[in-house]
């Protein structure tokens, strides 16, 4: 059976390394809704496409891997919604242990129900927003809890 590769768009190009101001503002996000430092991220380059952030460990040098033609580059970080940053699960899984606020911890039912319905009823002492959602200690992702719902946004 012969393997398919994707092809790589021809316009397909490296994401821009975004500017410190960027950087700062995104990182921030994190510390402020999640609680995890910005230090956290020192060795990871921030790039950007469109309105996706992403995270990349940084290289000794970057000018040779900018010519390649890539699909994606590092990891979905964060994505701009509208005027909102959201974090991706897939970020929140790798950093979302070392998050002290916005934290939501569910039972294996309540994660099954959140999964199946896709939002609950939910009261809890949280400020509104996405917030990490955990089940017995392991990250799952990313919900949205507002006005007394949690709402999931787990793949």
């Amino acid at each position: 059976m012969k393997k398919r590769r994707k092809k790589i768009h021809k316009e397909a190009k490296w994401p821009r390394v975004v500017s410190l101001e960027e950087r700062d503002e995104v990182l921030s996000f994190w510390e402020e809704r999640f609680g995890i430092p910005k230090e956290t991220f020192a060795d990871y380059l921030l790039l950007s496409t469109a309105k996706n952030y992403w995270l990349f460990v940084k290289p000794p040098e970057l000018r040779p891997l900018q010519n390649l033609q890539v699909q994606t580059v590092g990891l979905l970080f964060t994505r701009r919604v509208s005027k909102w940053l959201k974090p991706t699960s897939t970020a929140l899984q790798r950093f979302g242990h070392l998050a002290t606020r916005n934290v939501v911890e569910l039972t294996p039912s309540e994660l099954d129900r959140l999964r199946r319905e896709r939002r609950l009823p939910f009261e809890a002492e949280l400020e509104e927003g996405y917030v990490v959602i955990k089940c017995e200690g392991k990250v799952w992702g990313c919900g949205l809890y507002a006005k007394g719902k949690l709402i999931s946004y787990l793949p």
